[in-house]
């Protein structure tokens, strides 16, 4: 029985051809660039296991963000009722200083509050509820109220800003009585 043999070619050099036999000892140890092309395989897969593990760290963390955002409305909705109502002035400390935890864990997660009161309005950052006609033209566009915050995590939006904007109308021209 005769040994395989087999062409490798060394370093993409088409004049550079070997010959392997299969029963040298050259066979049992790969050569350098069967080695050089195995590495080069192994930093392309950890650099894509690295980049997926990033990938999944960052959408669970907005998925987390985004479902604590619901109850840090809440606790906005809660002080504003105590403010406006006057009760229970250390029902309403407590309540603030829960707020003021729960923001400091969303910071701590990369999330920011976006405020948008006074800006002028931006669909790819607010979300208009409402517009309220104005009289002056420079409030056209703009932001009157903000009735939740937008958050963003990094440089992605997690959720727009909802906002009431105005919107201006020329007042009617008064028109002098016509006399037929």
């Amino acid at each position: 029985m005769q040994p395989a043999t087999e062409t490798l070619w060394i370093d993409d050099d088409p004049t550079a051809e070997a010959q392997v036999d299969g029963a040298s000892s050259s066979e049992k140890e790969p050569d350098r660039s069967t080695m050089v092309q195995a590495l080069r395989d192994l930093e392309a897969a950890k650099g894509r296991v690295e980049r997926d593990a990033k990938r999944v760290l960052e959408a669970t963390r907005e998925q987390l963000v985004a479902k604590l955002l619901p109850v840090l409305d809440d606790l906005d909705r809660t002080i504003r009722a105590a403010v406006e109502s006057g009760d229970a002035p250390a029902v309403l400390e407590g309540v603030r200083l829960v707020r003021s935890h729960l923001e400091g864990v969303l910071r701590g997660y990369g999330a920011e509050r976006v405020d948008a009161k006074d800006q002028v309005f931006d669909p790819a950052r607010h979300e208009a509820v409402s517009m309220i006609p104005v009289s002056d033209p420079q409030g056209h566009g703009r932001v009157l109220d903000q009735l939740e915050a937008g958050y963003r995590c990094g440089d992605r939006l997690l959720r727009p800003a909802k906002v009431v904007v105005g919107r201006y109308t020329q007042p009617p021209v008064a028109r002098a009585p016509r006399w037929y």
